[in-house]
């Protein structure tokens, strides 16, 4: 592929805020009361509703969001480095990992206890499979706190990274520090490089985009994070 809209992805919930909205979503969207007087099969069905309701809708998100972060396997070997570059792709694979478990946990947990109420043999039963089960639910969500946090933070990263086409001509301009490299960048194309008298003021991947004789190419000044770097140059 050319290039990967990473602004698409959606924004990653904590833990906390994952659980509280998919909760109370269940609240909200399925029925609320219950008596005991009733048939035991529609006391059965009122309980395994919730179960299934709070189920589907961690998963769902679950899988939101293993499909909107990218596979390194399947994008351009270019975003591929750049992506192990900047935040260590045995991490990343890592964190989707868990998330994955973590939605098949949970699917296996709703099935498991939907099995159980088959069997309640009075509301507060039921009640309490209810209970245990979302209560499991949330221990499983609450577990991934660290990679919710990682991928989140993975996701405001690349929504900054400029728009590159791998398969576009590319025109790198190198040289020694405060030189006029981000001047012509900001002359040649639509860029807004920060300027500065003194050198090392780009300290982050700035691309630029500009049309010559009917083609289009992007500019971009590769820059060295660390002085050592530069004083090995």
């Amino acid at each position: 592929m050319a290039h990967y809209n990473f602004k698409k992805i959606t924004v990653v919930p904590s833990a906390k805020d994952f659980i509280d909205l998919t909760l109370s979503k269940t609240q909200r969207k399925t029925p609320t009361v219950i008596h005991k007087h009733y048939q035991i099969h529609r006391i059965r069905h009122f309980y395994m509703r919730k179960v299934k309701f709070t189920q589907q809708n961690y998963h769902d998100r679950l899988s939101q969001i293993l499909t909107d972060f990218p596979k390194l396997d399947d994008i351009h070997p270019f975003y591929a480095d750049l992506m192990n570059i900047l935040y260590d792709k045995d991490h990343y694979k890592l964190a989707l990992g868990q998330i994955n478990i973590a939605k098949n946990l949970v699917d296996n947990v709703a099935k498991d206890y939907v099995r159980l109420m088959k069997y309640g043999d009075s509301l507060y039963r039921c009640k309490q499979l209810k209970r245990a089960a979302l209560g499991r639910m949330c221990t499983i969500i609450r577990r991934q706190k660290q990679s919710l946090e990682y991928l989140e933070q993975v996701r405001q990263h690349l929504s900054r990274l400029p728009t590159i086409d791998p398969n576009t001509r590319t025109l790198l301009l190198c040289g020694y520090p405060n030189v006029g490299k981000s001047s012509f960048i900001n002359k040649v194309t639509r860029a807004d490089v920060d300027v500065q008298p003194y050198a090392f003021t780009t300290k982050s991947l700035f691309v630029g985009h500009m049309d010559y004789k009917y083609l289009r190419w992007q500019v971009s000044a590769p820059t060295f994070k660390h002085r050592a770097l530069v004083n090995g140059v």
